[in-house]
């Protein structure tokens, strides 16, 4: 496939590569609408750089993604485990996802680009968005009533 515009030529494989560039550069991308971006796409360019299966969402992976980010959002706090009763392996059974599993959680970032670059300059959550073991994500995001430039972000890795 070659995307042509104006005697500007670019081949599939250059094209991956340059999205890749810019979803791992050390300066975020511009921001940009969260809606108007492929979280999966982002993703699968980050992963097939590394070699590894690319992902699909899961809806048992996206709605456990959801609670955290809105429980996240909702008491102004990251973490894995916010609230009474909200640690991660509880809302794995709440949500009926088995089978080996992660998270990753962050908060600030403007778009998904910035929180992936983030993820990826991370030991742990890069360990967690590269393992070849899972081939199912879910990613959510909520802001805070008070604070609705605010973005928490919280992303289930599983099988």
């Amino acid at each position: 496939m070659t995307i042509e515009n104006s005697g500007f030529a670019v081949n599939r494989r250059n094209f991956l590569t340059l999205a890749g560039a810019m979803v791992l550069s050390a300066a975020p991308l511009a921001n940009e609408a969260i809606a108007a971006e492929d979280p999966t796409a982002l993703f699968n360019i980050i992963r097939k750089q590394h070699g590894l299966p690319l992902l699909a969402t899961e809806p048992k992976l996206e709605k456990a993604a959801l609670y955290q980010a809105k429980r996240m959002a909702s008491y102004d706090k990251i973490g894995h485990s916010v609230g009474w009763g909200n640690d991660f392996v509880s809302r794995l059974r709440q949500f009926g996802i088995h089978g080996p599993a992660a998270e990753n959680v962050a908060a600030g970032q403007r778009n998904t680009a910035a929180v992936f670059e983030a993820w990826m300059n991370s030991p742990g959550h890069r360990k967690n968005m590269l393992d070849p073991d899972f081939y199912h994500y879910g990613l959510a995001w909520a802001t805070p009533e008070a604070k609705p430039r605010y973005i928490y972000w919280a992303m289930e890795l599983g099988v």
